[in-house]
């Protein structure tokens, strides 16, 4: 390598390490130093340009235009193209070093070769494209994900549930989904069958327990072959409340279910029936056929991340369907989120739409719920979000749920299975309040 030097000092020669065109010309035009790769693209060596102007150089066409005069006039950077002798496109920037008078002492310049930055701007805007396709592939997961038939699914419970309930598409195998009503069991199933490889053939839903016990081998069958089986043949088959069978119908059923059939069984069940199997209430043997793989819905007071969404979910809907522009009030919002909701996301959005309908204003009020729903008004929290920290607004809500259910229940257990925490959580809370409060909450 050729060294170039502008001061007689090897401490100094940073700018020798560099692969980029640099070049520091004075305030008169002299170039008095270069890169070892300055004048490449103007078809010169860096040893042509040292020392000379570059005023003479921007005459002789090497450079066109020349930088240093318009840093010395405009007394900034200036960003500009250069056109080479060889015809290629260079862009150029040019920094202006002052002294201590507030003078242009120096001016430094570096250039790419123009042909070089329109390939990384390909690049990146190929890159760019692939990342919003990614990005809008990702949005509609999500959303299909978090929005399924009304149901929302973004807690961690919910969240594994749909991560088994994705894997199972891809299996050709019985499922089970337990959860209380309204908690989205048929919408996960319309889910595992819309994913799998059945989605083209038909989604047939049954309700078990309303086929009475005589007719029950002959719905699935028919008469003609036209029964439940024959409909699913190749899609799904839903058997819905399934755990409710009477003895005489589980029996029909393992008869049923034994091969040959092509429907893919889902099965849904309300409650536990691993329980119901221990208490000889349901059939080991169907249970066995049936339990291949389980997908537990917890209900939506255990779900505080899907029942917050859920709201903002169903009320986007309302406003959508009625074409208002309706808003909660804070202290119904936190009502809604303390209330047990056994009726899961129907009750939800039972009770959501009849408050929206009540409503005479734009804001939806604790008075506009159906009265079963009102609280007491000494149970009211009755306050607003202005100025308060998330933390201690969501201490206040929990201090006045624990007060709400210290006078509906009688024991902490009782109280724990309604919040869905833990009894000794609940005693502590307790303990927490009643020191903040400086009393006791009995």
């Amino acid at each position: 390598m050729n060294t170039l030097f502008l001061l007689p000092n090897t401490d100094e020669e940073i700018i020798d390490t560099y692969d980029e065109d640099i070049i520091v010309t004075t305030r008169e035009g002299r170039i008095i130093k270069v890169s070892p790769h300055s004048g490449e693209p103007y078809g010169v060596t860096p040893k042509d340009l040292l020392g000379r102007s570059v005023y003479d150089l921007e005459a002789a066409g090497i450079f066109s235009p020349a930088i240093t005069p318009l840093v010395l006039e405009q007394k900034k950077k200036v960003v500009l193209r250069q056109d080479t002798p060889s015809g290629r496109k260079v862009l150029i920037t040019g920094i202006p070093l002052f002294n201590d008078k507030g003078d242009v002492e120096f001016v430094v310049s570096y250039s790419y070769d123009m042909s070089q930055l329109m390939v990384m701007k390909e690049y990146l805007e190929n890159l760019e494209s692939e990342m919003s396709k990614v990005k809008g592939e990702l949005a509609h997961l999500r959303n299909q994900q978090l929005h399924i038939e009304g149901c929302v699914m973004e807690s961690p419970s919910s969240g594994r549930a749909l991560q088994t309930a994705t894997k199972m598409a891809q299996l050709d195998v019985p499922v089970v989904i337990q959860g209380e009503p309204g908690t989205g069991k048929t919408a996960l199933a319309k889910f595992i069958h819309s994913q799998s490889s059945r989605r083209d053939a038909a989604f047939i839903e049954v309700h078990c327990s309303a086929i009475p016990e005589s007719i029950f081998e002959i719905s699935f069958w028919g008469l003609d072959g036209e029964g439940y089986m024959s409909l699913a043949a190749g899609g799904t088959l839903v058997l819905n409340e399934f755990d409710q069978l009477s003895a005489a119908s589980q029996a029909a059923l393992f008869k049923i279910l034994q091969p040959p059939h092509t429907a893919r069984i889902i099965a849904i069940c309300t409650t536990p029936v691993e329980e119901a199997v221990t208490d000889g209430r349901f059939r080991e043997d169907l249970f066995y056929l049936l339990h291949l793989a389980s997908i537990e819905l917890k209900p939506l007071r255990e779900r505080p991340d899907d029942l917050d969404l859920a709201i903002s979910h169903f009320l986007d809907e309302l406003n959508s369907n009625y074409r208002q522009l309706k808003t909660l009030t804070d202290d119904l919002y936190f009502h809604f989120l303390q209330l047990p909701w056994k009726g899961n996301f129907r009750e939800l959005r039972n009770v959501l739409e009849r408050s929206f309908i009540e409503s005479e204003s734009a804001l939806i009020t604790l008075d506009d719920l159906p009265i079963a729903y009102q609280p007491d008004s000494d149970e009211r929290i009755g306050f607003e979000l202005n100025g308060q920290t998330l933390p201690h607004i969501l201490e206040s809500v929990e201090k006045k749920v624990l007060l709400n259910a210290q006078k509906r229940y009688r024991t902490t257990t009782e109280m724990a299975n309604i919040l869905g925490i833990s009894q000794p959580s609940v005693v502590r809370k307790l303990k927490k309040y009643a020191n903040t409060t400086g009393g006791k909450m009995t």
